[in-house]
């Protein structure tokens, strides 16, 4: 009786499986067909939660701490980002683009200092301010579980748009179009 070549072909099989399903996934999420926001607790539709961290990179005129307070009756987002975070890296592009429509806050969590500064360096920088979240805590309070995340808040301080994941081009044309129409930006 031979010897069954199954046990030689298994891991291969369900590597290939594992590889088939994370490749869907990603084509899910990117093309619209899955939205990464519905997974988990979400802050849409709660109060932004009042933080202030200290600056990444303080402008000389500027406060030396970015504090959501000063932000109060302003609409703004904050995208929680850091250098080492593959789609952060991949969403920097859309991220400029919504900053022109929008000021947007950055917060970098636990990061290097000098590989935030090359990330910036490399990508540009689109944001009106950076706090620098060292141990995550400020994230894990504005209800931030992975990065990146982005979060639309409205001048009454309420959350809009909890988007989780990477921004690309199909959410600045429809999640995101629509929290800044729902906020009058057109």
């Amino acid at each position: 009786m031979k010897p069954s070549k199954l046990p030689f072909f298994l891991p291969i099989i369900v590597f290939l499986l594992f590889v088939a399903v994370a490749f869907w996934g990603l084509y899910a999420i990117t093309t619209g067909q899955r939205n990464v926001s519905d997974i988990g607790f979400s802050m849409q539709g709660q109060k932004i939660a009042e933080i202030a961290l200290p600056e990444l990179q303080p402008a000389s005129d500027a406060p030396e701490y970015l504090d959501l307070a000063a932000w109060k009756g302003k609409a703004y987002a904050i995208n929680v980002w850091a250098s080492w975070c593959p789609p952060c890296r991949a969403e920097a592009p859309a991220i400029h683009q919504l900053s022109q429509s929008l000021p947007v806050l950055g917060i970098n969590q636990r990061d290097k200092y000098d590989d935030a500064i090359g990330f910036l360096n490399q990508f540009g920088n689109p944001y009106e301010q950076i706090g620098i979240d060292r141990d995550g805590k400020a994230s894990i309070t504005i209800g931030v579980q992975a990065l990146p995340e982005t979060l639309i808040v409205a001048p009454d301080g309420r959350v809009i748009l909890h988007h989780r994941g990477p921004i690309f081009a199909n959410e600045l044309r429809g999640s995101i179009r629509a929290a800044l129409t729902e906020l009058g930006i057109e």
